[in-house]
């Protein structure tokens, strides 16, 4: 008897997850709203000395944009949320996302901006806005507290979050974490550059992603034409770029770095071997800054080091997060 092993394709796209709206918040640099000419002709006139004063006209409260936060959800347990890098979408944890829901309740994000979330104009795209987004969508969901895993760039975001509320956050994995390198591929540092930042975002071709995703990998047999359709699909458009570059030049981690020490939710770190982006020494500083963490090197993976060796994330999770049994 022959035993059929089916694999559900994972992919990306509007249809394949749910929305979960959140209200924004107001950015402190929205201007006040402008009073028409007719409103400012029938406004009470100043009370004359020794009158009583009139009373001022109510205030109405500044509109505030609602944004639709795109997620995929499965599994039974503890929450577990992902957290992709910028330029990512939740389709980054296809080799991970599966085997993680048969332990946990997983939750896998597109940020704002990315992937199939809304790209909304009052979002400040820093790293505090970021962190702010991933307690809005727990507050929405009704998660009081998760574990977190994220990638890349998506550390700050993350890490941010759980020294604000280390209430909410029961353990912290990191991948591959860090910023903008000087080893990173040039459209990528270009992107970043207030002043090439925009001429950049729109030369970001098809094969560029394509060659950017080789350079982020050891094996180049896992970057198929699929997977860079899959990459390239949502950030083809001039709206998607535009909030990719605002991400990229607003990413600011040297704030969430000098705090680290005040990091107390237990933390992994792993990192590929073969990570052209990231060298030990400069990952091994978030090892060394946080008190109570582990680190950990994969061999033989570049630094997309989850989308490469899916199973060897899973199982250093399994150890570090061990699943909770309920009592029968």
């Amino acid at each position: 008897m022959s035993l059929e092993l089916k694999v559900k394709k994972f992919i990306n796209s509007e249809h394949i997850g749910e929305y979960q709206p959140i209200l924004l918040r107001e950015l402190p640099e929205a201007k006040p709203r402008r009073i028409k000419r007719a409103e400012a002709e029938s406004a009470p006139i100043e009370a004359a000395p020794g009158e009583a004063s009139p009373a001022a006209p109510a205030q109405s409260e500044p509109e505030r944009e609602t944004a639709n936060i795109h997620y995929v959800e499965a599994g039974e347990g503890e929450p577990l949320i992902l957290i992709h890098t910028v330029g990512q979408s939740l389709y980054t944890w296809r080799n991970v996302f599966d085997r993680l829901s048969s332990h946990y309740r997983v939750y896998a994000l597109d940020l704002l901006g990315h992937g199939y979330s809304s790209r909304p104009e009052t979002f400040g795209y820093t790293v505090d806005d970021y962190a702010w987004s991933i307690g809005a969508f727990m507050d929405a969901k009704g998660i009081d507290s998760a574990h977190i895993m994220a990638f890349s760039m998506g550390w700050a975001y993350a890490a941010r979050f759980a020294i604000e509320h280390p209430e909410r956050v029961g353990k912290l994995v990191l991948l591959s974490p860090g910023g903008v390198s000087a080893d990173m591929p040039l459209p990528i540092r270009m992107i970043d550059s207030p002043i090439l930042g925009l001429v950049a975002s729109f030369m970001l071709s098809y094969r560029t992603v394509n060659s950017i995703l080789d350079d982020a990998v050891f094996d180049l047999t896992n970057i198929t034409p699929e997977v860079v359709e899959q990459y390239y699909a949502p950030i083809a458009d001039s709206q998607s770029r535009r909030a990719i570059r605002r991400a990229l030049q607003y990413f600011e981690d040297e704030d969430v770095v000098s705090r680290l020490r005040a990091l107390s939710v237990p933390t992994l770190i792993v990192q590929g071997s073969e990570d052209k982006w990231r060298d030990n020494d400069s990952v091994g500083v978030f090892h060394a800054a946080i008190g109570d963490s582990a680190f950990a090197v994969v061999r033989n993976a570049g630094h997309l080091v989850h989308e490469e060796k899916g199973d060897r994330i899973v199982a250093a999770l399994l150890e570090f997060i061990p699943v909770v049994v309920g009592e029968l």
